[in-house]
């Protein structure tokens, strides 16, 4: 029996256990929508733009940990996902991106066929993990089972498949095929018996946490690590949660901070658990690892990238980790008292530095911290309270309960916590938004009140972007340019897209509304006047070591 190729996308999507898919219809991608309503047993998220479609689809996957999927329209519909795409190969998610192209006969003539793009098949390539056209309706059932297996496969990433108008209704035969999944081969004992030694050696050894140990669901084995070895564990912004932050060897995201960067320096062990090391997460690689370097990741390209490894492991991290873990566990290593002490001092020092910079925040900050199920989901988008405090004071204790825009992209923090809240439907979801960042978005208010995504949004009013008036303030002796922002009555435009909302002037208004917006379950967004609370007693101007590239040099 026939079937159209749109129908054979959504039975590989079916075999693999999709349920979800995040898009908005287009006249190149009707068959598809057509193809869903026929099917049935799908939730189709319907968004207001393509780019927070991808991220929607995007922060589902990492909070699900299933395949996210977004269906968007060619030409300028793909370009406007272009962003979000980028978002997500740097976040490392699972993502299929499926979009639609002219008619095969128009593909690439410059005829100025409607939707009709120059090159979209290259900018899919530039910008994705991987990126396939399907050239004959036939192939196409082989092309989705692929671009899965690549878009699922370890280091992962968004992977796009661009399928022509006229294919997508063609008929098609779909042959019985069976695919054998990627072998995982876990090193041998005798493999891991190096590294396990200089474990065993190791006085003062570090773990450091990235999201390949997140996605690849190894928080119970990076918890045993760190007991076996009383190792101090800095995590990475997507990894944070991997290792309760309440436990007194977490010290958490703090890499950027110079007192961890000298901890660091003096470290004789460092196991890197799926790190990229980015630049923002390691003043861009200023850093001093120790000669001893343990990194584990299932992408060989990560070994010696950033920093040398003295042994790469390539593999999957919770395959690995078991093995080390149940090496380690016979071998049963000593407590180290004294360095679990200096650990825990230094983890205290390092909060209390963050929080010494707060002024009157703190209060906002313990609300949160008080209200907050632990295992809320907390979102954050790229403003001056996520930066400082957000990302390192609120305190996580389960994996994938974080989020954050990996490529330091503004705007992407609102879909993103609807995609979360979709993800997992019986948490609690918050998110911290700037005004200029949530303006980028702000269409998509109206799909967390139609999907019923009780998110609760915080939104730092500052009327500015307001990291960047900061920088220039710091650096051009008060001169500023492009960064004062007329907001609007942020509560009307709430309420108008159905969302109970206030606006609050103080910390202790602050404290009553987010009590009450966490035990609504109702879609709510809490308007906090920035300038009304004050300044915090540090003004963060920025990464480290910007100055030398904003001014003439």
């Amino acid at each position: 029996m026939k079937i159209t190729v749109a129908d054979a996308l959504l039975k590989e999507l079916e075999r693999i256990g999709v349920d979800t898919v995040f898009g908005i219809i287009s006249i190149h991608n009707i068959p598809f929508y057509d193809a869903l309503e026929r099917h049935g047993g799908f939730r189709v998220v319907a968004g207001r733009h393509e780019g927070a479609v991808v991220n929607m689809a995007d922060a589902y996957s990492r909070v699900s940990g299933k395949l996210g999927v977004a269906l968007t329209s060619t030409g300028t519909g793909a370009g406007n996902a272009a962003g979000a795409i980028i978002e997500s190969w740097n976040g490392g998610a699972p993502l299929l991106h499926l979009t639609g192209q002219v008619a095969s006969f128009y593909v690439e003539t410059g005829r100025g066929y409607i939707h009709d793009c120059k090159d979209q098949f290259g900018m899919l390539k530039s910008i994705s993990k991987e990126a396939h056209r399907v050239r004959r309706p036939e192939q196409a059932p082989a092309i989705f089972r692929l671009a899965i297996t690549q878009a699922t496969t370890a280091p992962a990433g968004p992977v796009s498949v661009e399928i022509p108008i006229d294919f997508q209704a063609s008929l098609i035969s779909v042959p019985s095929f069976v695919t054998t999944a990627p072998s995982l081969r876990v090193p041998s004992d005798a493999d891991l018996l190096p590294a396990v030694d200089k474990m065993l050696q190791a006085k003062r050894p570090v773990i450091w946490a990235g999201s390949g140990a997140m996605f690849s669901d190894s928080a119970a084995e990076v918890t045993r690590l760190m007991h076996f070895l009383d190792a101090a564990v800095i995590t990475t912004q997507s990894a944070r949660g991997s290792v309760p932050e309440t436990d007194s060897r977490c010290i958490g995201h703090f890499a950027t901070f110079s007192a961890l960067k000298d901890f660091v320096a003096k470290a004789d062990l460092l196991i890197s658990i799926g790190v990229r090391f980015r630049g923002n997460e390691t003043s861009n690689w200023s850093l001093s690892p120790p000669a001893e370097h343990i990194g584990i990741d299932a992408d060989p390209q990560a070994i010696n990238r950033n920093f040398p490894h003295s042994v790469g492991i390539v593999g999957d991290a919770k395959a690995v980790l078991s093995a080390v873990v149940r090496l380690l566990d016979a071998k049963q290593p000593k407590p180290k008292l004294d360095y679990r002490e200096e650990v825990a001092s230094l983890q205290r020092a390092l909060r209390k530095e963050v929080r010494d910079t707060m002024g009157p925040w703190v209060a906002v900050l313990d609300a949160i911290q008080e209200y907050l199920p632990e295992d809320a989901i907390l979102v954050r988008d790229v403003t001056v309270p996520a930066t400082t405090w957000g990302s390192r004071l609120i305190l996580r204790r389960y994996p994938r309960t974080t989020l954050h825009a990996s490529a330091g992209g503004i705007g992407q923090g609102l879909p993103m916590a609807i995609g979360a809240q979709i993800g997992a439907p019986s948490k609690t979801v918050v998110a911290l938004c700037g005004d200029g960042g949530l303006l980028v978005n702000i269409g998509e208010l109206a799909v967390a009140r139609q999907e019923n995504a009780p998110v609760v949004f915080i939104l730092f009013d500052d009327a500015a972007y307001g990291v960047l008036r900061n920088i220039q303030n710091a650096h051009f002796e008060g001169r500023t340019i492009g960064v004062e922002l007329q907001s609007p009555d942020f509560v009307a435009v709430a309420r108008a897209f159905g969302f109970d909302s206030e606006r609050v002037r103080s910390a202790e208004e602050f404290r009553r509304s987010f009590a009450t917006a966490v035990k609504a379950r109702r879609p709510w967004m809490i308007v906090v006047d920035s300038n009304a609370i004050g300044p915090m007693k540090k003004i963060f101007a920025g990464p480290d070591g910007g100055a030398a590239l904003y001014k003439p040099h």
